[in-house]
């Protein structure tokens, strides 16, 4: 056998491995792929392994280049560049070292003759506060499709200069120092535009756009200094506009957008009204951080996804003081906000409702309980940011009230500090009291998670119906429960406190049910398992 046909073939006779390089057997095209995959210097490293390996670093597509490598590494990127077609050319660098902004403008200018289609360069200005300026021959590219540019200057140096970039399709601008002309005629100069993205880009105060007709995603986001934001886009799908200060927005014939995102402080209910009704194909909807809304309406039967996150707080003299949700096709809904505001919510589809308790946290009270039963026709609820103290309900509320949520299936909390100990059977009670039928409920804290599993059976009730279902129409899991299995303990919690915990569970369950066959408590890798009633062959059986 030859030695290059045995790669990684075992020699019988001498009993040992033979290893051959075939990596270096492969075609041009499938080895210049594995090279773009690598930063700089590990490419040039790799040309110390042949001859081939040389000529093909130098030939490579897709080019990276750090300003933080040693000095030896800008004569490669110099040579690879009028060596080879590069298509993408990425950059990080930095202001402070000398001739660097001068030789990135010589390789940009020649990327730009050879018809490169993707530029990203990002620079770090440091304490300096200097930014690279665009070369001006990048506003003039055929092929550039994509253009990111982070920390650097995009300024026209005269005005009359046109920017014509007919293939490009993104544009990515972070920490950008830029003008309203500027980004005005670069915008007016790309017609096939499809993906905008403008963050903390400085000295912008208007961005009015009209005309994009193939733009399908633009992102806004606290740009300082932004006043104005003014958009036509008749097949936009995706917009997400998020501003610390007041900034008037107005969208113009965006009929078809489906995702919206809003952080405008200023966002008054008649903003909502005027142009909520006038996106008919919304889907996904997030409000976050709109301080002068007083009456929040919304009326879609599109939306399928809205994610609410409101202060309640007193801002310009304007106070929430209602919440007023019509979507009857809506199927996930995520609220932030105080559960004393009047809510109501009509969405007969809603599969999964989280609530995110905001602080001081409510007392449990009637006005709380309605609006947990606001959400009870999902089948996955989750409640965030509540202490295991604030998780109890009063006996007295549960005795007099039904139960919110009956019809969810999966009960998933999120508590802020650890549960584990013996009051973790008061925290269960009031969750089983919130959701009586569960199949999965989660408890989770920065420290645990513990998960119990709920499997039912027919009830053997005879006569009459129990008070702990009085205002329920259907049994809670007192009467049905058959097994219950509880796993996940594990992590910081030392035996003897386990030990407490699953007898104060076990002593639950038992006390509690009158169908139960089997209580299975999972810890780490072992499985105790608890029957009713225990005998020796439920004491031996394997999970």
């Amino acid at each position: 056998m030859k030695e290059k046909e045995a790669f990684n073939v075992m020699d019988h006779k001498k009993k040992k491995y033979i290893a051959v390089d075939r990596i270096s057997e492969l075609p041009d095209p499938p080895l210049r792929e594995i090279l773009s995959f690598l930063p700089i210097n590990q490419v040039v490293q790799s040309t110390i392994l042949s001859k081939r390996w040389k000529h093909m670093s130098t030939s490579i597509p897709v080019l990276f280049y750090s300003g933080f490598y040693p000095s030896g590494y800008c004569n490669f990127v110099e040579k690879t560049i009028r060596s080879c077609s590069v298509k993408k050319f990425s950059l990080a660098d930095s202001m402070y070292k000398p001739n660097s902004a001068s030789n990135v403008d010589r390789w940009i200018s020649f990327l730009v003759k050879n018809d490169v289609e993707e530029l990203d360069l990002y620079w770090f200005r440091g304490l300096s506060g200097r930014m690279y300026q665009l070369p001006q021959s990048v506003f003039d590219s055929k092929s550039l499709t994509v253009l990111t540019l982070d920390g650097c200057k995009l300024h026209l140096t005269c005005g009359d200069i046109n920017i014509n970039l007919p293939s490009l399709r993104k544009l990515c601008l972070r920490e950008v120092s830029t003008d309203d002309q500027t980004i005005h005629k670069l915008v007016v100069g790309c017609p096939v535009i499809q993906d905008m993205t403008f963050h903390r880009c400085h000295e912008l105060k208007s961005m009015k756009f009209e005309g994009l007709t193939n733009a399908k995603s633009i992102v806004v986001e606290y740009n300082h200094g932004l006043e104005i934001v003014e958009l036509e886009a008749s097949n936009l799908y995706s917009l997400l506009i998020h501003h610390h200060k007041r900034c008037e927005i107005k969208l113009v014939s965006c009929n078809n957008l489906k995702r919206l995102s809003l952080r405008v402080p200023n966002t008054t209910d008649k903003w909502f009204h005027d142009h909520l009704s006038q996106l008919p194909k919304i889907e996904f909807l997030e409000i976050d951080d709109c301080y002068v809304l007083e009456r929040l309406k919304i009326s879609s039967h599109s939306l399928k996804t809205l994610n609410l996150v409101l202060s309640g707080i007193t801002l310009w003299g304007k106070t929430l003081v209602e919440v007023d949700i019509d979507t009857p096709n809506l199927c996930k809904l995520a609220y932030r906000c105080s559960s004393s505001i009047p809510f109501s919510l009509n969405a007969l589809a809603l599969s999964e409702a989280t609530y995110h308790e905001m602080m001081p946290i409510a007392p449990w009270n009637v006005e709380k309980i309605d609006f947990l039963a606001n959400l009870g026709n999902s089948r996955l609820l989750n409640l965030k940011n509540i202490s295991p103290k604030d998780m109890y309900i009063p006996k007295k509320l549960r005795e007099t009230l039904p139960s919110p949520s009956y019809k969810v299936k999966q009960l998933k909390v999120k508590l802020t500090e650890s549960f584990i100990g013996l009051e973790i059977v008061e925290l269960l009670d009031s969750l089983l009291w919130i959701s009586p039928l569960p199949e999965i409920m989660l408890i989770e804290s920065f420290k645990e998670t513990v998960s119990f599993k709920f499997f039912y059976g027919k009830s053997i009730l005879k006569v009459g119906k129990p008070s702990c279902c009085e205002f329920l129409p259907v049994l809670c899991w007192r009467h049905c429960l058959k097994f219950v299995m509880i796993e996940n303990f594990r992590g910081t919690v030392d035996g003897q406190t386990l030990k407490a915990v699953k007898e104060s569970l076990e002593k639950y369950f038992h006390v509690n049910t009158e169908i139960l066959e089997s209580f299975q408590f999972l810890y780490g890798d072992i499985a105790q398992i608890l029957s009713r009633p225990r005998t020796v062959k439920d004491l031996h059986t394997k999970d």
